[in-house]
């Protein structure tokens, strides 16, 4: 008798009935659908023009944070300085600005999704509105287990969730 069936006659006679408590690993365990949901934490970017093209730069940790916190105080018409006190981001504006000599204002995002297009070599934050159809979305989808839900993005994409 080989080695592999004695092993499988042991198995098979001392195989003890399974406790009540147990599951096989063939049964699937009931989960709160809601609980698998987690909301995104947003990171703050901003918007750069070189070469004559659209670059979104992200805020440091710090920075990000300090924004994000005068963002969930509701406090919009609030300036939040930034990079060591060197810029200025008006919150309500969604505008940073130079503080200390003259530079164009750039575009301030709080960014929770994202996109690389064909000629992009990084990703691009969308709209802050779009991203929160994308993030309502996705709860319901993984909330309700319902998937390949159809978006149009604002440059005319077709994301399937």
């Amino acid at each position: 008798m080989s080695s592999v069936q004695s092993q499988q006659e042991q198995l098979s006679q001392s195989d003890p009935s399974p406790s009540p408590n147990s599951c096989s690993s063939f049964e699937l365990i009931d989960m709160d659908a809601g609980s698998l949901y987690e909301p995104v934490s947003p990171h703050w970017f901003y918007c750069k023009i070189i070469d004559s093209k659209e670059t979104w730069i992200p805020f440091n940790s710090e920075d990000s944070q300090q924004l994000e916190e005068a963002y969930s105080s509701d406090c919009n018409g609030r300036v939040v300085p930034t990079d060591g006190g060197r810029y200025d981001v008006h919150l309500g504006e969604r505008m940073r600005y130079a503080v200390y000599w003259d530079e164009l204002a750039s575009e301030v995002r709080r960014c929770t999704w994202f996109y690389k297009g064909d000629k992009d070599n990084k990703y691009v934050p969308y709209s802050e509105s779009f991203s929160q159809v994308l993030e309502e979305t996705y709860m319901l989808a993984v909330t309700l287990d319902e998937w390949k839900k159809k978006l149009e993005s604002p440059n005319r994409e077709i994301i399937i969730l």
